[in-house]
């Protein structure tokens, strides 16, 4: 056991504070160490931290200096920063304790502000975020018979108004995988129907009587999902508009 270690020691018993105490008390500034690691430091095993060091000394209510005090010159020492101490004089033992104690006030101070800071960000409200009503087709694209997106097959939803680019005109749910990994089930696609995809764009087309959104390509309908066959069109295939954004499902009411 060195002189440094068996100064800690001593300075925790003086304290009044049991090695499970001393733990307790260090968890309360948020320093994690365990009794292994405590007791490491008073058999001289393992040294401290210097930033841990200091908030030790706090804890035990003692100058940090104090520690280091009687430390024979003429002894070999165990740890560098005894070695080091010692070979001060009085001059450069004043100036330790200086950098010391505005590295305490330093640390100190960065960990209130830091600790003030995290509980007035805990305590903000959550940013409410403005609803707006728009029509949605009640019959999704890539699934369901019949012609989609006429007549009475709309219903107004609530959705987040930061979510409609300009130009929605209205939005289609989807259905099955086929357009993943960009489009999953129960997404809402938002429509332009004055804009008609190019080929490579996304669309809802209706085809055979079933609606499907699909990248368009020179004589076929794709999916982005690769186990789905691309779908020939024909002269009868109808285009619904472009898909100009996408409502996912998790945003939903």
């Amino acid at each position: 056991m060195s002189h440094f270690s068996d100064q800690l020691k001593k300075a925790r018993i003086a304290a009044g504070y049991s090695v499970r105490e001393a733990i307790g008390a260090f968890h309360q500034q948020n320093i994690d160490i365990s009794e292994k690691t405590l007791y490491g430091w008073e058999r001289g095993i393992r040294t401290p931290d210097a930033d841990v060091f200091l908030r030790l000394c706090q804890i035990y209510q003692i100058d940090s200096l104090s520690v280091f005090q009687d430390i024979p010159h003429e002894k070999s020492v165990s740890t560098e920063m005894e070695r080091k101490y010692a070979s001060l004089d009085a001059h450069g033992r004043r100036l330790v304790e200086l950098v010391l104690n505005e590295e305490f006030e330093r640390v100190h101070s960065a960990s209130s502000v830091k600790q003030q800071t995290a509980g007035e960000t805990a305590r903000k409200p959550s940013r409410i975020r403005k609803m707006i009503e728009f029509w949605v087709s009640e019959q999704s694209a890539a699934a369901g018979i019949g012609t989609i997106l006429e007549g009475d097959s709309f219903v107004k939803r609530s959705v987040p108004a930061d979510c409609l680019p300009p130009g929605t005109s209205f939005g289609v749910p989807v259905s099955g995988d086929s357009m993943e990994p960009r489009y999953s089930d129960g997404d809402i696609l938002l429509i332009n129907k004055q804009q008609m995809p190019s080929v490579g764009e996304i669309g809802v087309f209706l085809l055979d009587g079933k609606g499907y959104v699909k990248q368009r390509g020179k004589t076929e309908l794709i999916s982005l999902n690769t186990k789905y066959a691309p779908i020939p069109m024909d002269e009868e295939t109808r285009c619904f508009g472009k898909v100009i954004g996408v409502i996912r499902s998790d945003e939903l009411e």
